[in-house]
């Protein structure tokens, strides 16, 4: 057996071969023989062009050397760059054992052998450049590996299990004809950098892995939590199940695609799927929301779900005394069908909504109408249809208008051309009546007609009634008109619709923003009541991008912080900002005050009801309970909470009787516009 030329002297040494043990006479290296072996051949950059084209040096090693191959070496690192290499023998493990660095890139390499898995010290490995159509599935053995690169091969595949060596930290395999990367790789919690560049991939997208690692470990991981199942506990109370009903579907090219879900993931690069990005203009762009898709539905259709019950169970207690509330309703509990029919509410049937969730719907159809484009001249449109109209297809022959500012700009006849500017004259002419009215509030002609004409009515049937009846009755019919707003175009009218618009374009704060703005102008151009409406979009759009726990009393507030900031930039007097921080620091509803005089359809109440309603630990029921039983203008109070709480719970979690308990007819024509909705954001 050769020995090498510089060792002094002979020692015995054991190898453990197949069973057997071979004994061999080795004699020690010096120090620097144990840290590197370079068989390297540097290269000019005309001698590297040549060699990639493969026009090789006389000079170059064909093999590793037998030296080498035939005794046992200490070598921590090994180069033999710029051969001709063709393989690595599979006896190496055994005569390298020691290895932690190897780099054969630009060689010949075709295959490894099965018992390169024996290199277990390595750290680093270096085969870019080769001719590797496969790797062994012992490579996945290699415990110690840290940082592979595998680029510009021949490689169809990786072993399935890659994802899971112990301590993988970067992977290049870039310039394969890889066409799918192990699902494993997204379950890597090592895993740091991932490039996979100029492939043939279908799975992760090759346009997703064009983009970058963090695109391409993102995708993998979401792809990976998705394929697995979800053991979850049997809840006490079966959670809501939404009819889904997908009228776009997701044609992909992956085949055998593991779930709908991983189609979301792989259609949201804008730069793939084109033909269905086409049928989904809300697509969110890959990353924009850290929830899984069904999270993501859940909370979309909670949003609207819960608007539509905390109006339609905030009717219930409009405009009463509390002792009203306590006399008429179970404070722990109320069904539609307990909601007192008096000359206010039997406009509405029980179950049904009111107004406010009307003109949420009003902005839902404008945006699906357009694409996901936010119009207001469309909206404006619409509105003044509404209130013409109602919505035909649910019975309506008119719509009935709670709030007296759309009242009056809608009445105007230039309204549906230029919607903002008829508001903003409405505004300024309203400001000047205030001016000149030095003796408090002065009612409107249509607000001394509607009280003559109530009043009548309920003289008309008070002799039917029992003496507490006849003073109850009385003391709610005054108090009807003080669901009101004795400030000039800053009621409710514009933030009961606005939760919707934190839908299209959650991942951007500005364009949300910013479509609130110009929906909240169509009717309210007020800096108040755009600054209310503003931090109620940004809330719903911070909770779909889904970077906080809403759980933990912290994250909630930073999301308010976040939206209170915002907004608060609209805001040009220091007694608009003072007011609007009362109202955002609000924690009980006795602060609240919903029934204060000249101020209970004020646009920060229903703002106050919502933030301390999202700041509290409590269920969604005992929340809407709470602010029900409140009263003041109670159902735009719960519109705006409940879209707010139903986006936190999401819709699964909404209570059962209080879902279905909403008019069949009226849910049925819902669930058409949230499924379209959910077509457009591609969620499945």
């Amino acid at each position: 057996m050769r020995r090498h030329s510089l060792w002094a002297k002979q020692v015995s040494t054991k190898c453990y071969r197949m069973g057997n043990y071979e004994t061999h006479d080795l004699a020690p290296v010096r120090d620097d023989e144990r840290k590197e072996l370079n068989l390297s051949r540097k290269v000019t950059y005309k001698q590297f062009c040549k060699h990639v084209k493969g026009d090789f040096n006389e000079g170059c090693l064909t093999e590793i050397p037998w030296n080498i191959r035939d005794s046992i070496s200490l070598y921590e690192r090994m180069s033999a760059a710029f051969n001709v290499i063709t393989e690595i023998p599979p006896e190496m493990p055994l005569r390298l054992p020691h290895l932690h660095t190897l780099d054969l890139s630009y060689n010949l390499l075709e295959t490894l052998p099965e018992s390169f898995g024996l290199q277990f010290h390595l750290k680093t490995l270096i085969l870019r450049n080769n001719k590797l159509k496969s790797l062994p599935e012992s490579f996945v053995h290699l415990v110690k590996l840290e940082k592979v690169d595998l680029s510009n091969n021949l490689l169809k595949e990786l072993p399935q299990d890659v994802g899971k060596m112990e301590v993988i930290q970067k992977l290049n395999v870039c310039g394969n004809k890889l066409r799918q990367l192990p699902l494993s790789l997204g379950a890597s919690t090592t895993l740091v950098l991932l490039m996979a560049q100029r492939n043939r991939l279908y799975e992760p997208p090759q346009a997703i892995c064009d983009e970058g690692s963090d695109v391409t470990l993102t995708y993998l991981r979401k792809l990976y939590k998705n394929s697995q199942p979800i053991h979850q506990k049997r809840p006490l109370t079966p959670l809501n199940e939404f009819p889904r009903v997908r009228g776009n579907q997701l044609h992909s090219a992956v085949p055998n695609p593991h779930s709908a879900n991983m189609q979301y993931i792989q259609s949201q690069t804008h730069t793939t799927n084109t033909p269905s990005r086409i049928k989904t203009p809300l697509m969110p762009p890959l990353g924009s929301s850290s929830l899984e898709s069904d999270v993501l539905k859940d909370r979309v259709i909670g949003l609207l779900y819960g608007a539509a019950i905390g109006d339609a169970l905030g009717l219930a207690t409009r405009g009463m005394s509390r002792d009203e509330c306590s006399f008429y309703y179970n404070q722990d509990d109320l069904d539609y069908s307990q909601i007192l029919q008096d000359k206010h509410r039997v406009l509405w049937r029980a179950g049904d909504w009111t107004s406010n969730f009307d003109s949420m719907l009003l902005v839902l159809d404008s945006v699906l109408a357009w694409a996901g484009v936010v119009d207001e001249l469309d909206f404006a449109k619409r509105l003044k249809d509404w209130c013409q109209r109602g919505y035909p297809e649910l019975g309506d022959s008119e719509g009935i208008i709670l709030s007296p500012t759309i009242k009056k700009v809608t009445a105007e006849t230039d309204f549906t051309q230029s919607p903002h500017s008829v508001a903003n004259r409405i505004y300024l002419q309203e400001l000047n009546a205030a001016s000149m009215e030095l003796n408090g509030h002065v009612f409107s002609e249509d607000e001394r007609s509607s009280i003559s004409s109530i009043t009548s009515s309920m003289s008309s049937i008070s002799s039917d009634l029992s003496p507490v009846k006849q003073r109850l009755r009385s003391v709610s019919s005054e108090s009807e008109f003080c669901v009101g707003c004795d400030q000039a175009c800053v009621d409710n009218g514009a933030i009961v619709r606005t939760a919707i618009l934190g839908v299209p374009s959650f991942f951007d704060l500005a364009e949300v923003q910013n479509n609130t703005i110009r929906i909240c102008k169509a009717t309210h151009p007020s800096p108040l009541t755009q600054t209310a409406s503003c931090v109620i979009s940004l809330l719903i759009a911070c909770m779909l991008q889904g970077k906080n726990d809403l759980q933990t009393s912290k994250e909630i507030e930073e999301i308010i912080t976040l939206s209170r900031d915002q907004g608060r930039k609209l805001l040009v007097t220091t007694e608009e900002r003072a007011d609007f921080e009362y109202y955002c620091s609000l924690q009980d509803l006795d602060r609240l005050d919903v029934s204060e005089y000249g101020k209970a359809s004020y646009c920060m109440k229903p703002l106050g009801a919502a933030l301390i309603c999202l700041r509290s630990r409590q269920s969604f029921k005992d929340c809407m309970m709470k602010l029900i039983m409140a009263a003041g203008d109670s159902n735009s109070n719960c519109c705006v909470a409940g879209a707010v709480l139903g986006c936190k719970f999401g819709f699964s979690h909404l209570p059962k009787h209080w879902v279905h308990g909403l008019r069949k007819k009226q849910t049925a024509w819902l669930n058409v516009k949230v499924n379209l909705l959910l077509d457009m954001i591609g969620l499945p």
